[in-house]
């Protein structure tokens, strides 16, 4: 297996079939990946090799399919493909390109006035099918118009997961300024934003008719935005230039997206002391999210939905949030709804000044102040490492609530775990005692898992189980076959590489400092990468 995968490396191009054809895999390095970019089709995959790159990743014209896309990506040793920032240009510019899929590179700003990512703003250019994952995006903290992930482009049907963008100007900012290219259909999930000095994520509104322009955003649709984590706990903007954590923008008002709406569950939302952590306008499907404030700017409620360039609050589901914020000015706040439609808000738990107001359709939500969260839930702390939100025994239940008006929404049966909601409880969570799933923490999101002490991913048709996670002295790791493991640092540094022949492997980590690891397991031609918390 390993002359295997030397061979695999050492060779420069080398071919493998698809079910379009033949497709190119390519083996290239700083020096050299240039040469390449051009002359990229449908079903190629460009490996960059682990290395800095100081020329940008300028993408023109490049279409791959829905079943050969084209592949772009760094080494699986996760943050060793670095690109550094040129003043010249965007870092990765993409103009004109589809089916196209950009991961496991770290993009470093080096304080230039340039965007990380960026769907261009051309006339006529467009953006499609583009997934954007695994990419660590720090220092474009230059000013706030600079952007981790941007589309100022007609943009429909993108994939952003499983990023990290730490210290932008603005983390995400998809759509354009006056609402002329539309940012449709999107997948937002199990990105970590942080420290930005404006907006974590921005969608912007979207004018009437501009979704005729092109047959890929002439449909009706919707945005999901699930389990992310949105920080603004430090570096924030103040005064006029504050901005929310999370701003979402209405869609047309005729034709084309009248019916969209914001499909956003599972998040969450951490600190905010000059704004909103949410702010939205529209039609917004919000549940199952876990608020956090701990500061009080002045003025701004936890949680806003109010009208926002025209556009009035129109189709709002509000459910199954746990709100614990100090926001003086409120918790969840409805206002100048469109009374053309109905407004929910049911079973949340929110424990907040004011807690829920002028929602003229509130069913089974329980409320209390910032200082008393402790009675109904386990561990109400300002340090994050404690943090438990998860309801204490016999807190946060009461009688069945009538869900039938939520089925159409995605995850609307499942709680901030991604277990089935028991539909007597309020909140986020479903259950109480233990919490079984995820601590929050300032980090990306593991899949959702019924257990922290078994994780499994499906990946390539294989299943991978690693256990137990967070662990103190060893890993667990089952495969359905030979397996060959490595070990990373947080800096992506090899730390052991480990050759197994059995189905069940044990790694030994006791000699290891604590901090935050990632396992790479490979068997055949599939390659799993999972963060693995050693305490």
């Amino acid at each position: 297996m390993k002359k295997l995968k030397v061979l695999f490396f050492s060779l420069g191009i080398f071919l493998l079939g698809t079910k379009t054809g033949t497709a190119n895999f390519i083996n290239a390095n700083p020096s050299n990946y240039t040469t390449f970019i051009s002359s990229l089709v449908a079903g190629d995959t460009l490996y960059l090799a682990a290395g800095t790159y100081t020329n940008n990743l300028t993408l023109n014209n490049l279409n791959g399919t829905a079943l050969a896309p084209i592949v772009i990506m760094g080494s699986p040793n996760l943050y060793s493909t670095i690109f550094n920032a040129q003043s010249c240009c965007n870092t990765v510019s993409i103009t004109k390109c589809s089916y196209i899929v950009i991961k496991k590179l770290q993009l470093n700003g080096l304080n230039q006035p340039v965007d990380a990512v960026k769907g261009e703003g051309t006339y006529g250019n467009f953006a499609h099918h583009i997934t954007i994952e695994y990419l660590n995006i720090i220092n474009y903290g230059n000013n706030q118009q600079i952007v981790g992930i941007s589309t100022k482009c007609h943009a429909w049907d993108w994939i952003i997961r499983k990023n990290r963008i730490i210290g932008a100007g603005t983390g995400m900012y998809l759509g354009n300024s006056n609402g002329d290219r539309p940012f449709v259909n999107g997948i937002i999930e199990n990105n970590f934003i942080s420290n930005t000095i404006g907006y974590n994520i921005e969608i912007k509104h979207q004018s009437d008719t501009v979704r005729s322009k092109f047959t890929g955003t002439a449909i009706n649709g919707k945005t999901i935005i699930r389990n992310n984590v949105f920080c603004k706990e430090l570096n924030a903007a103040t005064g006029g230039n504050a901005r929310p954590n999370l701003l979402v923008g209405g869609f047309p008002l005729t034709g084309f997206g009248l019916n969209d709406y914001y499909d956003i569950y599972g998040n969450f939302f951490y600190q905010n002391p000059t704004e909103a952590l949410f702010q939205g306008t529209g039609n917004i499907i919000l549940y199952e999210n876990i608020f956090v404030n701990h500061v009080d700017p002045a003025g701004y409620r936890a949680v806003y939905i109010t009208p926002q360039n025209g556009v009035q609050p129109q189709n709002i589901k509000v459910f199954h949030n746990t709100m614990w914020a100090v926001n003086s000015s409120g918790g969840m706040r409805l206002f100048n709804a469109n009374t053309s439609y109905t407004q929910h808000c049911y079973s949340n738990a929110v424990f907040a000044p004011s807690p829920i107001t002028n929602f003229a359709n509130m069913v089974d939500n329980i409320t209390d102040t910032y200082a008393n969260a402790g009675v109904h839930v386990i561990s109400p702390t300002t340090n994050i490492a404690t943090l438990n939100l998860y309801p204490k025994s016999g807190q946060l239940t009461g009688t069945l609530t009538p869900g039938s008006v939520f089925m159409p929404y995605t995850n609307w049966d499942k709680d901030f775990n991604n277990t089935l909601y028991n539909w007597i409880y309020r909140g986020a969570y479903s259950g109480c005692c233990t919490n079984p799933g995820w601590q929050l923490q300032l980090d990306t999101m593991v899949v959702a898992s019924v257990s922290t002490t078994a994780i499994s991913e499906l990946q390539n048709d294989n299943q991978f189980l690693i256990y137990p996670n967070p662990t103190e002295n060893y890993l667990i790791i089952i495969t359905n076959q030979h397996s060959e493991i490595s070990l990373f640092n947080s800096l992506g540094i090899l730390v052991k590489d480990y050759s197994f022949d059995s189905e069940k492997s044990k790694i030994d980590l006791k000699g290891l400092a604590a901090g935050i690891y990632f396992i790479q397991v490979r068997t055949g031609n599939n390659t799993l990468v999972k963060k693995i918390i050693k305490q």
